[in-house]
């Protein structure tokens, strides 16, 4: 397969949708024709080139000296830091008449629970972020079964009607899973809102007609408001409106200029359960999608960090004092406090960086990535299926469609629209 013309130009696709670009230009050879090549644009918003974390867990030497991705460049000025105090509290004791020595009992007790609090702590971020990479796994599942079965189950008409059905479908996924990335890693980065990711063709044909702004039309909206929204809590709805688009995508083939073919059980294009399989799909990415939102807008207790994060730096800056008492040799003493700092400290950091996997940090999830090769797999299952000239189409789509910014405000602005109709019902009914 790799070998045909069609074959190469995937491969070529898989790279051009891997490399982190902003608005990179190519030569797509699945748009040319009579051997002239056309430039496409492939567009990611504000994307920015991103490292992803990478070792040898078998060289012990990369693991322990790699810098990249570690929490050795934020904590290391503590662990220095504690060190000079060390070393000062150790001068002070030696030549002058100042003791700076404390009892170490008190360091004893408190050990075991500041080791309790940390590793408690990493131990419940380490469970949320393995959380977070299920439900997407999950997305990305779902999204690849629902337009494989959608293949399967249809392939049987061979229409231009039944074509664009599943060219449809799969553009419409394609764009659920991106603003679904968005929409997650909106909170982290806080650059590219989810209304800004959907294509300009996913619009209300009522949308042109509407002369009021969208800030004069949330005022009219304000009798069936429940309360002041976020941008994060708009953001969040994006992927709930795309999924009811895809939802009426799907049932779409029932109209006779779709899939002219019928079965001859049912007479219709698709057997009622096969339909429901289809809507399943779209039922389990709506239900990770929300186990992702959960995970996102549930903060780690705020009392269970604080309390640890007191007690840590309480232990941590006072341990000098402790080995001062115990201990004769500041070297040695030193030595100890640098990486009792840096293992405590350490653990916390470590919790830090699991409490958000969504964005640009190095051991956060390339989602996006992630995301880039389910559209490849969507491109194989409609190639597959309905042909070059059919994926040529779809990958065209995708490429100039999603280039635009801001296009689901025209998508929000027809929701505002059809809710202030819907407003102006209720007061001239009240």
């Amino acid at each position: 397969f790799f070998l045909c013309p069609v074959g190469k130009v995937i491969l070529q696709t898989t790279r051009c949708l891997r490399e982190p670009a902003v608005m990179a230009t190519e030569t797509d050879p699945l748009i040319a024709e009579n051997g002239e090549s056309k430039e496409v644009k492939d567009y990611v918003p504000n994307a920015k080139p991103i490292r992803r974390v990478h070792f040898h867990g078998s060289s012990h030497i990369s693991v322990l000296f790699q810098m990249y991705g570690s929490v050795w460049p934020a904590v290391i000025p503590y662990c220095l830091f504690n060190v000079l105090l060390t070393y000062a509290v150790f001068i002070t004791n030696r030549y002058t008449d100042i003791n700076l020595c404390i009892g170490d009992s008190g360091h004893s007790f408190m050990s075991m629970l500041i080791a309790f609090l940390i590793v408690t702590r990493a131990k419940l971020a380490y469970g949320r972020y393995m959380e977070a990479r299920h439900y997407l796994q999950n997305v990305y599942r779902v999204s690849r079964d629902l337009i494989q079965n959608m293949c399967v189950m249809t392939q049987h008409s061979r229409s231009e009607g039944a074509k664009k059905w599943r060219r449809d479908v799969a553009y419409r996924t394609i764009v659920l899973l991106r603003v679904t990335m968005a929409a997650i890693e909106f909170n982290s980065n806080e650059e590219e809102s989810a209304w800004d990711t959907v294509p300009e063709s996913i619009r209300s044909s009522r949308t042109k007609s509407v002369m009021t702004s969208r800030t004069s039309l949330e005022r009219q909206l304000s009798v069936l408001a429940h309360g002041s929204r976020t941008r994060s809590d708009e953001n969040f709805r994006a992927p709930l409106v795309l999924a009811h688009a895809l939802r009426n995508e799907i049932l779409s083939q029932r109209s006779g200029d779709r899939i002219k073919t019928r079965r001859a059980d049912t007479k219709t294009p698709m057997h009622p359960n096969e339909e429901r399989v289809l809507y399943r799909y779209v039922t389990e990415f709506i239900t990770a999608f929300h186990g992702l939102k959960k995970l996102v807008t549930t903060p780690f207790p705020f009392p269970l960090v604080q309390m640890g994060r007191t007690f840590l730096f309480v232990y941590t800056y006072t341990l000098p004092f402790a080995l001062a008492h115990s201990m004769h040799h500041p070297l040695g003493a030193m030595l100890m406090i640098f990486f009792i700092t840096y293992g405590y400290l350490g653990l916390e950091y470590v919790a830090m960086e699991l409490d958000d996997p969504f964005g640009d940090d190095p051991n956060d999830f390339d989602d996006l990535g992630l995301a880039r090769v389910v559209f490849e797999d969507i491109y194989m299952n409609i190639y597959k299926v309905d042909g070059k000239e059919s994926l040529h189409i779809l990958r065209h789509q995708v490429a100039e469609r999603l280039e635009k910014s801001g296009a689901l405000e025209d998508l929000r602005s027809s929701i505002c629209e059809d809710m202030m109709h819907t407003s102006l019902d209720v007061l001239s009914a009240s």
